[in-house]
């Protein structure tokens, strides 16, 4: 070959290289990434489904109403009147006595929500229970175990409830109560008996035979409603009790499962200890016990935010954003559709002013995500 011949070709070889190089960097770029890249297309909104190790993106005050919307839904646990379906995709469904007269008409309704929820493109709800609403599905009664039976007996009887629920398609429940039975109150009827030791034995286990059936127990409710002067949930209830009383008996029982329980429940009962006027799923410093004092890593869940009105006088959508900024990671409104959405715009408007800081309103999401992951609904 000429030495002009041998010019040229090495001038091919060039340019083709460089054309390769060009390549080599488009595609970097446009194409989806490898195992420590993103991968290609949109990134996921918080709260939608997510494989394991992946974590919802973050959202702040900027971010558009929607998308704020959407990730707020999935911080509520809303109820609906039987015969209806609920407005919007929540993040857990609460269901009742009045919503089902069998486990497979149960099973029927919980697959039609989720059914609902993918046709929306939107994360599984979470179907809640009160295991007093779930008749002959639900546990053994606890004064009862906790008379006749054992801390064995109590995790068997949950593990086989769990099993009958998680059939009929319930993900969580309100259970166990880890209130102390104090005489003449309405935490008699509920509880597993008065002594705080015997409590918290029969806690743990009710806690790990849920477990133990796939379901998610929120046990209830912290810090004690024992000594409380009737049921929240009839109206406004006094818990006499100092500080130091309160931490020597009633959070004992809790205390006992903070590092197993995904959840707990908070009381919508006034506290002496405080200020005696503002339900404890509203008090920062009732949170504060819980996570500072006692540990607890897992989701806070609120009171029956229309029971703490009760006491307060304010709105439910005023209660929610108080209880959101306590420490709260789940709100519970049982119904009805109005109160919700009054109450899911008051969210949204918190995190757009700024009155809720991204940081609260994204480690709730986070939690509520983790108790998804935990009833295996991602």
């Amino acid at each position: 070959m000429t030495s002009e011949g041998r010019r040229g070709a090495r001038r091919v070889l060039l340019l083709a290289g460089v054309l390769m190089a060009v390549a080599a960097v488009v595609l970097l770029v446009v194409s989806p990434g490898g195992d420590d890249g993103p991968s290609g297309g949109p990134v996921p909104e918080a709260g939608s489904r997510f494989r394991d190790g992946e974590r919802p993106s973050r959202i702040d005050a900027k971010a558009e109403p929607a998308t704020i919307e959407r990730a707020a839904a999935q911080l509520f646990a809303a109820g609906f009147a039987a015969g209806e379906r609920p407005q919007r995709v929540w993040g857990m469904v609460v269901v009742d006595a009045g919503h089902f007269r069998s486990a497979p008409q149960l099973r029927r309704l919980a697959t039609s929500l989720r059914r609902s929820a993918r046709r929306a493109d939107r994360p599984l709800p979470l179907v809640l229970a009160d295991p007093e609403e779930l008749g002959s599905l639900g546990p053994a009664d606890q004064p009862t175990l906790g008379v006749e039976g054992s801390p064995a007996d109590a995790r068997e009887t949950a593990r086989r409830s769990a099993s009958r629920v998680r059939r009929a398609g319930v993900d969580v429940v309100l259970a166990p109560s880890a209130d102390l039975g104090v005489g003449g109150t309405p935490g008699e009827l509920r509880a597993f008996g008065d002594e705080p030791e015997q409590v918290a034995r029969y806690v743990a286990q009710a806690v790990d035979g849920w477990r133990d059936g796939r379901v998610v127990p929120v046990p209830g409710r912290f810090p004690g409603e024992g000594a409380a002067s009737q049921d929240p949930i009839e109206g406004p209830a006094t818990v006499g009790l100092s500080l130091d009383d309160l931490l020597a008996r009633d959070t004992r029982p809790f205390a006992g499962v903070v590092a197993r329980a995904p959840a707990i429940q908070m009381s919508a009962a006034l506290y002496a200890a405080w200020d005696g006027v503002t339900p404890a799923t509203l008090l920062p410093d009732a949170v504060r016990l819980l996570r500072g004092r006692l540990g607890f890593r897992g989701a806070v869940v609120s009171a029956d935010l229309i029971a703490a009105t009760a006491a307060t006088g304010e709105s439910v959508a005023a209660a929610a954003v108080a209880a959101l900024k306590a420490g709260c990671d789940v709100l519970l409104v049982p119904g009805g559709r109005r109160e919700q959405e009054e109450a899911l715009r008051a969210v949204v408007r918190g995190v757009r002013s700024g009155a809720v800081s991204s940081r609260r309103f994204n480690e709730a999401v986070g939690r509520v995500e983790q108790l998804r992951r935990a009833a295996g609904r991602t």
